[in-house]
């Protein structure tokens, strides 16, 4: 079962210098990412505006797993999905 956030929360995350998720800020900690299950960019509405993020599918400690995404051009972080 998964929960699809319907609007994406914004995120403090701390990212290796590829702009991978190394530790997230979720429920107010820092949860450290115990692995990175899944990886894929996605570029959306291009013909409107270019949206450009990577996502990544991350198991955090506690046996979290959720979905984020990094918009490219702003370095922002959001989570879009929480699995249970």
């Amino acid at each position: 079962m998964n929960k699809l956030v319907r609007q994406p929360l914004q995120l403090s995350v701390n990212e290796s210098e590829s702009h991978e998720p190394l530790a997230i800020r979720h429920q107010g900690r820092w949860r450290r990412v115990e692995a990175v299950l899944s990886h894929w960019r996605m570029h959306q509405e291009w013909w409107k505006r270019p949206v450009e993020r990577d996502y990544f599918r991350v198991r955090l400690d506690g046996a979290v797993i959720c979905e984020v995404f990094r918009d490219v051009a702003s370095g922002g972080w959001c989570l879009q999905r929480v699995y249970d």
